[in-house]
Parts: structure tokens; C-alpha cells; sequence
């Protein structure tokens, strides 16, 4: 490798370090099975989560201008993290000897949002203690269900009037994501002990908490984590899940049950569920702007094929149709509640949206979103899925057919924001340092999650910034979205409505937003 304008010394202090912790990363004691052929793993195979990437290493190869290589670095971290977060538990909640020993997933430990941001705002159980009620009305037999994800539709079970109660049909700031068998894909977020900790600690949990929080501190500030003691930072998992069905290949997806909503009923029913996307955030010693890492199902959008019954069979994509070239791509037909009907029209089948004078044309009478990812997954990015997917499959692991879309970081996270009101915003740093950090990349998204950001050629006025007279290529990004999560800092009485803090005010976390009022609202301004 060559570093310009660098002497041969810190070449070769760098080559040391990035051997050594390749070699680090390649540690492996997992007993290989004898169906498949034994390779070595790319990165090491381990039930503890990585805290960080190497300080050290970061600050050398920053300080050499190789951010291709610190990229390289940090996307092995991503898929530790994923290995460790995965990691299979005994009936005792010990980590099992291998990876592909059978057992609950660690993350299956952590608290889900609607457990720790209850519905009727009261204090959550402790982390050891099972699911309680939290307010959704749900049935006992539901709540102690632990085999089970409880995937809760944008409607309430009760009353069928609670809008995105914790996890939820919607992606973030848009609507539902309809994949190619017609059903709405579903998702959850779960966090870590840290992260419950501090919020259960500070009673970040609901809005008067918040508001009481808010009278003494600007922002929320959650645990970074310590690299020398290896003590892990808050961290949250979002996973997005489809419904299988009888025309889906079960064995290519990790997968799980889980209770969501008949909407045409108002019943809750179980079903049968497959993971297409996963988003790791972790808040670390060198990224308070969080560490960002997102996957998905290798067939979210590609069109594979594989051996059944000795014949070669083409797997239809789960969020694109790859026969209909002219199929309008990425269209919210809910967002903001819109609603959109089917038309059979002289010149071809179209959608109609309320509040959208468009015509979609449509090759279906079933709603189907006709995804497409905007920015395509790296080179170097693909190179280290295809070791891990070789890996993953020598040991049978289902993970083979998943892949990393990317790792977001800050190169600087003493940086701050860019100015972005508007009268004062300039590009492109008010875009490409919209959340501080200086971030590595400007755009980082998941096609599972965050669908309808993959615009392309927009107004330079991505989400929460003032909107911009110049046209600029965008989608969005997990540091840029989160940055702009909120704590709830006031309560207006006379408007009945609360009062939102500054960008960063929610420590990069949305679930803050999720806080609901205990025992009913204040009576007066401020009284939490």
C-alpha cells in the first residue's frame, strides 16, 4: 500500500497494525462442520460486540489520509458486531461454544421499544424481568409469548386509533413498504442494557420525564462506552421483517414468528416472518455521532437463483419486479396517511394517490412498491460481503445471504453541525456535514428501511433542514436522519402541544420520540 507525502516508518507502522489486526479479526475456534468445506473467518467470531475500531489504528490511518482503508476497517467491525449481536445463548442465557449452535440470539435479551416507551408512560420492567402490559391492551398470552416478535401494526389492537406505537408498519417519515407478494413489510427496534439503563436512569421513558430532564440538561448524552475496559456503548438493532409465504425459499431467510395486524380485520394474528434488513447504531469512544451499520437480504433487489431438486430456479426479488423496466420506483403510496386506489384506464392500468395529481402506472391491481437503490454498494463493500457470505456458507449459516450495504462514521466527532437554517445554509457542507462528525460518507440508506429518501436529483433540503433553491443529488443518511432526533424540551397549554429541542437534542436516538404522557397531560406550561 502507499501513503503520499508520508515517511517509510509510519508506512510500515500502519502495515503492522492492519496485519495484526487482521490477524485479530481472522481468530476463530468455531468447530467447522464436515458438510461443508473449512475456511478460515474473515473477522473474529465472537459473542462480545466490538466497542470501537482500534483508536490508534483510526488515528494513524486518518492521519495518513487512507480513509479507504479506515473504511475497510470499520466495515469489519460491522460484521463482528452483527456476528456478536447474533450470537446463539443456552437456556441460561450463556453464550453458546459456536456461532451455529442452536440458541436464542443475544439481542433477543434486550428490551424492545414498546417495553421501555410504554403506551401509558409508566416506569418499564427491569431489564431482567419478562414483558409486562405496557398499555397496548394486548392479550397476557401475546406479551408472554418470548418465542415470539410482537410486530405491532400502525393501528392499535384495542382501539385501532394509536399511530406507530413502537414498532411499526411506517419507515421513518414516510409509509408502509409493500413487498412484491402485496404485504406490508414490519419492523422493530430493540436496545441494549446501556441504553435502557440511561433512559429507565434519567426517566427519559415518558414525556414528563423528558420534560422534568430537560429543565437541567440541553441535550441527552447516552453512554459511549470505555475501548480500554472493552465496556460496549448504547446500542440499538432495527430489524425490518417480511411475512413469508408459500412462494418464498424459507431457508434463505433468518427467521422468526411474530403478532402484527390484520388491518381488514382489526385482528392481531401470528405469522411466519423473514429478516430483510437489520441497522446496528452504536454510540462509541470515537463516535459520539454513533457508529452506523446497515444490512440487508441479498435478495431484496437482485434476482438469484438456486438449486432445487437438481434444476436451477430464479428467486424473484422481494422488493422490485424485474419485468416491469417501466414501473414507477420508489412511490409512498400512504405517506401521511394518503390513501391510493386502483384505475383500469384507455391507455393503461395507473394508481391514484389522494393528494398526488400523478398517474402510476400499475402492472398489477395489488399495491407493490417498485424499489430501487439509489447509490450502488461499494466495491471494497461487496468484496468483504463475498468473504463473509463464503465464510458464513462453510458453516451453514443462513447469514450467507445477507450483505453489508455499508458502514457510516464520523472522521471527526468534535466537528459540529453545519449551519442549515435558511438564511444562513451553504453547500455543500450544510448537506454533506448536516449531523456533525464530518461523516465519512454523505448518504447511507437501506432499502428495507428507508425506501422513499432514495430520490435521487432533489431540492438541497433533506429531511429537517430548510428547504434550498438549488437542485442537488441526495437520499439521505443514518448520521444525517438521527441527528435530528429530538426530547421533548416544553408543553404549550394553550396549543396543546409540546415543545421539540434542537438537532441533537436526542442524542442521534428516535426512540425519544416514542415517550408518551403518565397520568394524563399538565395542566399547566412546563410541568412536567
Amino acid at each position: 500500500m502507499k501513503y503520499l507525502n508520508k515517511d517509510l516508518k509510519l508506512k510500515k507502522h500502519i502495515v503492522v497494525l492492519i496485519l495484526l489486526m487482521t490477524f485479530a479479526l481472522s481468530c476463530n475456534t468455531n468447530n467447522k462442520t464436515q458438510d461443508y468445506v473449512a475456511i478460515e473467518a474473515p473477522v473474529l467470531f465472537s459473542p462480545n460486540i466490538p466497542v470501537d475500531v482500534d483508536p490508534e489504528l483510526q488515528k494513524i490511518l486518518k492521519d495518513a489520509g487512507d480513509i479507504y482503508q479506515l473504511n475497510e476497517v470499520f466495515n469489519l467491525y460491522s460484521w463482528q458486531a452483527l456476528v456478536a449481536i447474533n450470537w446463539p445463548l443456552d437456556s441460561i442465557g450463556n453464550p453458546q461454544p459456536s456461532f451455529t449452535d442452536v440458541g436464542d440470539p443475544t439481542w433477543n435479551t434486550w428490551k424492545e421499544a414498546f417495553q421501555v416507551y410504554r403506551k401509558d408512560g409508566k416506569t418499564p420492567a427491569g431489564w431482567d424481568s419478562p414483558r409486562s402490559a405496557t398499555g397496548l391492551g394486548l392479550d397476557a398470552s401475546v406479551i408472554a409469548d418470548n418465542d415470539s416478535r410482537i410486530v405491532l401494526s400502525s393501528t392499535s389492537a384495542t382501539n385501532m386509533t394509536n399511530i406507530n406505537i413502537a414498532d411499526e408498519t411506517d419507515q421513518a417519515f414516510a409509509g408502509e413498504l409493500f413487498d412484491q407478494n402485496g404485504n406490508v413489510v414490519v419492523y422493530e427496534v430493540l436496545m441494549n442494557k446501556a441504553e435502557f439503563d440511561y433512559v429507565v436512569t434519567n426517566k427519559l421513558y415518558n414525556i414528563n420525564g423528558q420534560l422534568a430532564f430537560t429543565q437541567s440538561n440541553v441535550n441527552a448524552d447516552f453512554p459511549k462506552g470505555d475501548y480500554s475496559s472493552n465496556t460496549v456503548g448504547a446500542t440499538e438493532i432495527k430489524f425490518a421483517w417480511k411475512i413469508l409465504t408459500d412462494s418464498d425459499i424459507e431457508d434463505r431467510y433468518y427467521t422468526d414468528q411474530g403478532y402484527i395486524i390484520d388491518e381488514s380485520t382489526g385482528d392481531l394474528e401470528q405469522v411466519d416472518l423473514g429478516l430483510i434488513g437489520m441497522h446496528i447504531s452504536q454510540k462509541t469512544p470515537t463516535g459520539k455521532q454513533w457508529v452506523w451499520s446497515t444490512f440487508e437480504h441479498i435478495d431484496n433487489l437482485d434476482q438469484n437463483t438456486t438449486e432445487i431438486n437438481g434444476k436451477t430456479v430464479v428467486i424473484h426479488p422481494t422488493l422490485t419486479d424485474p419485468n416491469c423496466e417501466i414501473c414507477p420506483v420508489n412511490v409512498d403510496a400512504t405517506a401521511k396517511n394518503s390513501t391510493y386506489t386502483f384505475n383500469k384506464g384507455t391507455h393503461g392500468d395507473y394508481w391514484l394517490i389522494s393528494g398526488d395529481d400523478s398517474k402510476y402506472f400499475a402492472n398489477s391491481s395489488v399495491m407493490k412498491t417498485q424499489s430501487k437503490r439509489m447509490i450502488d454498494i461499494p466495491v471494497r463493500v461487496e468484496n468483504i460481503n463475498s468473504k463473509m457470505q463464503d465464510y458464513f456458507k462453510s458453516i451453514g449459516s443462513v447469514w450467507q445471504y445477507y450483505q453489508l450495504i455499508d458502514t457510516q462514521y464520523p472522521l471527526d466527532q468534535n466537528a459540529p453541525p453545519a449551519i442549515s437554517t435558511a438564511t444562513e445554509y451553504h453547500l455543500p457542507e450544510s448537506v454533506v456535514n448536516k449531523p456533525g462528525g464530518n461523516p465519512n460518507m454523505i448518504f447511507l440508506t437501506n432499502i428495507s428501511m428507508e425506501t422513499f429518501f432514495q430520490k435521487g436529483n432533489q431540492i438541497a433540503g433533506l429531511m429537517e433542514n430548510s428547504q434550498s433553491d438549488i437542485t442537488i443529488f441526495g437520499t439521505e443518511s443514518c448520521m444525517g436522519c438521527h441527528s435530528s432526533a429530538y426530547m421533548n424540551i416544553g408543553y404549550d397549554v394553550s396549543k396543546d402541544s409540546l415543545i421539540q429541542g434542537n438537532q441533537l437534542s436526542g442524542d442521534f436516538s428516535w426512540l425519544l420520540k416514542k415517550a408518551s404522557w403518565e397520568q394524563g397531560k399538565p395542566k399547566s406550561a412546563n410541568n412536567p
